[in-house]
């Protein structure tokens, strides 16, 4: 009866050390097992978080959203303001070529024969006196009478194309371009006529030679003055008109440079332009 309580002891020693044997071993299996199993998913995941991401801008970059709306806009908006300029350029040209005549008037409209020429005479230093000629057949425009007789100023114009004036020298050609006409700048000469002086009440009734004046606005670079022709003209009945004019300025009236090269020792002051023209006439 003695050795009782030490067995009694020793069995309760003995279940302690299992149940704490129980409790230790067991729960650290598991804990060692359960890490290894999420570092799989939670190595796996962020890859395939990471690959997502560069599909997905890469979408955006290539797709539609850039090249569509880049494109659509700029053909649009840059063709038609071009055609609209282009539109507005003809209307503005048309009037300063071709005046338009008065309802009723009779016109006369000069011919592709007509020729526009300067004169002026020069002291060379290789040849001595010398008369430099300049011509064109680059002349075009018309006079329009109204049904009084009277000239219709704005719907007459004559135009010389300056720049195509040719004497027989290049040089003086040159000169006169660049420097006394400066027709890069101011590429007409252009004669408005405002009257006319000698002519029956309607021109279409003339008939043989006539001798009239012809009075207007002359515009040669950026300078404008009243000037009158003088002119001779035949008229066969045909309605066609065959003539000549001429009309006589200095260089200082229309502001321009007299030619001061080496070989050229003197220029006259006076320059006189002619006009041997042919046309027709139409209307009432």
């Amino acid at each position: 009866m003695r050795f009782f309580p030490s067995f009694a002891s020793f069995l309760a020693l003995m279940l302690v050390s299992a149940l704490l044997t129980v409790a230790c071993g067991g729960p650290a299996a598991e804990p060692s097992a359960a890490p290894a199993a999420p570092a799989a998913p939670a190595t796996s995941a962020p890859a395939a978080a990471t690959q997502a991401p560069p599909a997905a801008t890469a979408a955006p970059t290539v797709a539609a959203p850039t090249a569509g709306p880049t494109n659509a806009p700029a053909a649009a908006p840059t063709i038609a303001p071009t055609e609209a300029m282009a539109a507005t350029v003809a209307p503005t040209e048309a009037p300063a070529q071709e005046p338009a005549a008065p309802s009723g008037a009779t016109v006369f409209t000069l011919s592709e024969s007509t020729i526009a020429r300067y004169k002026v005479e020069e002291v060379l230093a290789n040849t001595g006196f010398k008369i430099a000629i300049g011509e064109t057949s680059d002349v075009a425009g018309r006079i329009a009478f109204d049904a009084d007789g009277n000239v219709a100023a704005d719907g007459s114009r004559i135009v010389v194309q300056a720049a195509t004036l040719r004497t027989d020298s290049n040089r003086r050609d040159g000169y006169v371009r660049n420097r006394t006409l400066v027709t890069d700048t101011y590429p007409e000469v252009v004669f408005q006529p405002t009257s006319v002086d000698g002519l029956p009440a309607s021109i279409a009734d003339a008939s043989g030679p006539v001798e009239f004046t012809i009075t207007g606005d002359l515009t040669v670079k950026d300078q404008t003055r009243e000037v009158t022709w003088d002119a001779m003209a035949e008229f066969p009945g045909d309605g066609t008109v065959a003539g000549f004019a001429s009309v006589m300025f200095t260089f200082e009236d229309f502001g321009m440079d007299k030619p001061r090269v080496a070989i050229v020792v003197s220029v006259e002051d006076e320059i006189l332009l002619e006009l041997e023209f042919a046309g027709t006439i139409t209307g009432p």
